[in-house]
């Protein structure tokens, strides 16, 4: 039924258990691919998600991380979700990894995802 995510190399996505995480893709989809400009695609064992080119964040097993959160942002979504610094390849960045254990977790986290996703949408990526 859904997509094989595999990266251009042919490797399976190593961040990112499609099976285990199917409900939650389909609940996040739902709301962000409707959004102009938006599309996904498996990159770096991850599913990634971008806005005219420009990251807005990708789900990871169990998670998703956001990039580029203002530190207040940041900040609130540690308070109100808990969660662990992303680690790859065995080092720890400042990216944070916000849980979703199901698609009800989702929708709690959509805020700061619209937040992000209107930061990039109104600064067109440069070509």
């Amino acid at each position: 039924m859904g997509r094989s995510l595999v990266s251009p190399s042919g490797d399976c996505l190593k961040y990112y258990d499609e099976e285990k995480m199917i409900e939650i893709q389909k609940a996040f989809e739902a709301e962000v691919l409707k959004w102009k400009g938006v599309n996904s695609r498996p990159m770096m064992g991850c599913l990634c998600y971008f806005c005219n080119r420009k990251f807005i964040g990708f789900l990871v097993t169990d998670g998703i991380v956001l990039m580029k959160l203002s530190e207040k942002d940041q900040t609130s979504l540690k308070e109100k979700f808990g969660g662990k610094p992303f680690e790859m390849a065995g080092q720890t960045g400042r990216l944070w990894v916000t849980p979703l254990k199901g698609p009800n977790d989702v929708r709690p986290v959509m805020p700061f995802v619209r937040k992000r996703y209107e930061e990039v949408s109104s600064n067109p990526a440069k070509t």
